[in-house]
Formats: C-alpha cells, sequence, structure tokens
C-alpha cells in the first residue's frame, strides 16, 4: 500500500509542472472550485483542469485580510490567499477560473478575484434544488459554461467527448468505492488519513491511471490486516470541506486510537458514491447526478433534516459508534446544522464532537485540540 500512495503522491505533485509545460505548449489551463463545476467539460474543450482547494495553512487566509472581512471561512480565505502570498503557480498561468456560487464564502472570493482583475467565470447553482425552476437555471449555467469554454478554446465541445471523460471519472469513483466499501470491516485496512489522500490524487493524477492505481490497491487491501487496535470505536467524520493539505485532524484522530470508517462532506471530496449516466444530454446527466440524486449540500434549503437521513444510514451501513463535526470559522450556516444535528443524534445516543478550525495548528493550539480528540476516543470506547 505504502508503494502505491507514494507513487501517486509523487504523480500528483507533478501536477504543477505539466501544466506549466502545458501552458508554454498552449494548452488552455482552466481552475475551478467544487462538486458542481463539471471538468469533463473542461477536458472536452481541450483544457487542462485544476483544481482549486488548498487549505490547512494558517498564513493564507491572513493575507487577503487587507481587501475583506475576516468573517469568511479559511478555506475560500486560501483560495486567494495562496495567490496573494505568492506561493501559488498555477492561478498566475490559468485562462479562466471557473468558480461554482455556492454561498457568500466563495462569492465573495470570486469578487476579490476579479478585483485583481483575474479572468473569473460564475457558475450559479441556487439552494432551492427542489424546485424545477432551481434545476432548469442550473442546467442552464452549464450550457452557458459550455458557451464560454468553446468561445476561448476555439473547440466545438462535443456531447461525445464528454461522456468520454464522464466515462472514465465513473471508473475513478467506482474504483474509490471498491475501496470505501473495506472500511465496513471489522477492522478495516484503510482509514481517512489515506482515502482522503486518494480522493486528493485523483483530482490531479490521469484518470487511466488513477483507475489503475486503485485497482492495485484494492487487490492489496482487500485481504490486508486491519490497521486499527482491536476493538478501535468507529467514527463517522463529517461536516464541510477537507481541503488539500488540510489533514491534521483525521490524522490525530487515527493515532489517538479511533477508525475514521466513514465520511460524509460537501467539499474536498470526490462525488464518488454518485456516478453519472452515459445516456442522453451528458449536462443534464451531470446536473441531475450532483444537483438532485446526491444528498443535498448544507447549503441546499430546507435540507438538514435529509442529511440527517442520509447521516443515519451511514451510521447503520458502517455501524459507526460516534461522529466528529468538523467545520470550518466562521461557517455560520454549518453551525446552525450541527446544532439540529447535536440534539438528533442525543436522541439517537450517538455522541457528536464538534471541531471548529481557523487552520491554525501551533504547538499552543495542538495540545488542547490532541486532549479533546484522545477524550473523545476514549469516551467512545467506554461506551462500545
Amino acid at each position: 500500500m505504502k508503494k502505491i500512495m507514494q507513487e501517486l503522491d509523487k504523480l500528483s505533485k507533478e501536477r504543477v509542472s505539466e501544466l506549466q509545460k502545458a501552458k508554454k505548449n498552449g494548452k488552455l489551463i482552466i481552475q475551478y472550485t467544487g462538486n458542481f463545476i463539471p471538468e469533463e467539460m473542461i477536458r472536452a474543450a481541450g483544457g487542462e483542469p485544476y483544481l482549486m482547494c488548498r487549505g490547512g495553512e494558517p498564513e493564507p487566509p491572513d493575507a487577503v485580510l487587507e481587501y475583506m472581512l475576516r468573517f469568511m471561512n479559511p478555506l475560500a480565505r486560501s483560495m486567494a490567499g495562496f495567490h496573494a502570498l505568492g506561493l501559488d503557480p498555477v492561478t498566475p498561468i490559468s485562462d479562466l477560473i471557473i468558480a461554482q456560487q455556492t454561498d457568500c464564502h466563495v462569492g465573495r472570493i470570486s469578487e476579490l478575484f476579479e478585483f485583481k482583475k483575474l479572468p473569473v467565470y460564475k457558475v450559479g447553482v441556487p439552494p432551492d434544488w427542489k424546485k424545477a425552476i432551481a434545476f432548469d437555471y442550473y442546467v442552464n449555467s452549464l450550457r452557458k459554461m459550455k458557451k464560454k469554454l468553446e468561445d476561448i478554446s476555439g473547440t466545438e465541445i462535443k456531447d461525445e467527448t464528454i461522456k468520454v471523460y464522464i466515462e472514465k471519472n465513473n471508473r475513478v469513483n467506482e474504483g474509490l468505492r471498491k475501496i470505501d466499501s473495506l472500511r465496513k470491516k471489522d477492522n478495516p485496512p484503510i482509514g481517512l488519513y489515506e482515502f482522503i489522500h486518494l480522493n486528493h490524487y485523483s483530482f490531479n493524477v490521469d484518470a487511466d491511471t488513477m483507475i489503475q492505481k486503485l485497482d492495485e490497491l484494492y487487490d492489496v487491501l482487500k485481504d490486508a490486516p486491519g490497521k486499527f487496535p482491536e476493538g478501535a470505536p468507529r467514527i463517522l467524520f463529517a461536516g464541510h470541506a477537507l481541503a488539500i493539505g488540510d489533514y491534521v485532524v483525521p490524522k490525530l484522530v487515527e493515532e489517538s486510537g479511533g477508525a475514521i470508517v466513514a465520511d460524509f462532506l460537501d467539499e474536498g471530496i470526490r462525488a464518488y458514491k454518485d456516478d453519472i449516466s452515459l445516456e442522453g444530454d451528458p449536462i443534464i446527466a451531470f446536473a441531475k447526478s450532483r444537483f438532485l440524486d446526491k444528498p443535498p449540500i448544507n447549503m441546499f434549503q430546507p435540507a438538514w433534516e435529509q442529511r440527517y437521513e442520509y447521516i443515519k444510514s451511514i451510521i447503520k451501513d458502517y455501524r459507526v459508534n460516534g461522529v466528529i463535526w468538523y467545520q470550518l470559522s466562521f461557517d455560520e450556516i454549518y453551525d446552525m446544522e450541527y446544532s439540529c444535528l447535536a440534539k438528533w443524534m442525543s436522541e439517537s445516543n450517538i455522541p457528536i464532537l464538534k471541531l471548529e478550525s481557523s487552520y491554525e495548528y501551533s504547538r499552543e493550539a495542538m495540545g488542547p485540540l490532541t486532549t479533546r480528540i484522545e477524550s473523545y476516543v476514549e469516551s467512545l470506547k467506554g461506551g462500545k
């Protein structure tokens, strides 16, 4: 397993240099944010996609305070902060930054990019997802995005070409699902720390290579011994996002003896449980998969009760003993959902721990964080 993970890590890190070479060869470099932007369409236009979802470091969020309120979550602020500090090699060479408009945080960052004269294109994602007019609006946003890509690339985007890339990504999702299924074992051979890395690698590594490596990894893991102490409490990790680079908390949980066997996150992870249909119009198929058929994101309202029902199904399927709710600072809507979720979890006798992150992992911050996590894991052991 270690060898495969190292190979994927190396390939993922080489993505930036690949993009720089592609740019010199005349390729379009297109960044995008979130799961509501079809990278398959970017590839079908001949562009090179790159997910903007880097976080986990304290300096970038503070680098944008000259231009915006402090009360934006650290992931959104990091998107601009890495660029402001000169630590982002991709944004300066990007021909377009496609930003999904799902909340005020990423919306404010989009405006900051525009203020900085960066090439931003916004895709509207309405929160009233149950209404037909909202779905039509989102589909229309994707069609406008397609026209924008055709205009800047000079390439007609054909449905058949989009479907080629959808099929590849479906196979990546299938590989992740197979590995995820191993987390249902009494003692899983893989935890969230490695699994979120696999998700992040999949955004940067060529799909054909990723499919092959996931198959190899599954063959290694399917009969491998468990990685956790015998009887380790089984934990669901839920909340907003685990950004690329934000690995401290899941690592601490697993080093403290907790087995993170399941996840429920809105960003920073592939929509790996939901394939996209290859039938009919690929834009409609993508929109149905991401907007209608998968569990709604927190920003879609009213959705908290529906999200809770989905969380209950995860708790049952993965035999979860406790939930860690991981939210980013100033994510007020996630804070509101936690209040409801904590009540419902209490009624279901499922312990829940809320952890809020500003990406501040200094020595002073790590002590109390580690103590809280260790105490929670120990309490779950006692409750089993």
